[in-house]
């Protein structure tokens, strides 16, 4: 068959509920890696807190931040930044309601009360470390995402009030903060374009509301038996869950292994 551009979601796709990589799914990427395909994570995640998946599958291409850095081969090829003045409100607007804020750059994340409850609560699902405390962070680093803290409800309040950001839910008690125009599918569109190959040429696998974009984007969307509901509607089609063989599963049906 013609070689692939796969694209994995991490949380959920690759890693199950304990955060762990459900047996043979390492040796399917490196068997569809070996048949030709491009394998490339796609994820929400920062590089930082992405690294040791990377390295233990051996990929050295990824989409973070919900496609605000891009890497092909381990050469950057795009970083975008959320406007200060849009921070400086937004912190502000969050301030005022007693809600957190995480700010995240290139090389760390860091949180104007990291020791809030919401804060503890969700990044504690990730098993990763919790941020630093830092005040005025966004102000002299570049931030490519930030994690506002507040239930759904409130969140449609920030959305009325920021029109130029969006809030993408990934937890109960909390949302990714990221341009407007920004998706994983503009990601993939940049790295695609780099490599010249068109999303007819692409695989997506996602589980998430952050992935609805790639799913709809890409020529071949997967979404797993876990998703969540709104996902599952713009897939290709739905594979197992990720705890029994979802995601080796659909790369057999879709005959890249």
């Amino acid at each position: 068959m013609v070689n692939k551009v796969l694209f994995f979601d991490i949380d959920g796709t690759i890693l199950d509920s304990n955060k762990n990589i459900p047996i043979g799914v390492e040796e399917s990427i490196d068997k569809a890696r070996r048949n030709g395909h491009e394998v490339v994570i796609a994820t929400g995640r920062s590089p930082f807190t992405a690294q040791s998946i990377l390295e233990q599958l051996k990929i050295d291409s990824f989409i973070c931040y919900n496609g605000q850095i891009v890497q092909f081969q381990g050469e950057i090829i795009h970083k975008g930044i959320i406007d200060k003045s849009e921070l400086q409100d937004l912190t502000e607007f969050a301030t005022e309601r007693e809600q957190p804020l995480v700010y995240m750059d290139s090389d760390e994340m860091v949180s104007n009360l990291p020791d809030h409850h919401d804060v503890v609560e969700s990044i504690s699902t990730l098993k990763i470390k919790f941020p630093r405390k830092g005040e005025n962070f966004f102000l002299t680093n570049d931030i490519h995402q930030a994690l506002i803290f507040c239930d759904i409800e409130e969140q449609k309040v920030y959305e009325q009030a920021f029109p130029k950001l969006k809030f993408v839910r990934w937890h109960r008690v909390s949302c990714d903060v990221l341009p407007k125009e920004v998706s994983k599918a503009t990601g993939i569109e940049k790295l695609l374009t780099h490599i010249r190959k068109t999303k007819e040429d692409a695989v997506a696998f996602g589980d998430g509301l952050n992935d609805v974009e790639m799913l709809q984007y890409v020529g071949t969307g997967v979404a797993m038996g876990n998703s969540v509901q709104e996902l599952k509607e713009h897939a290709s089609f739905v594979t197992d869950h990720v705890s029994e063989n979802g995601l080796t599963n659909a790369m057999k049906h879709l005959k890249l292994i």
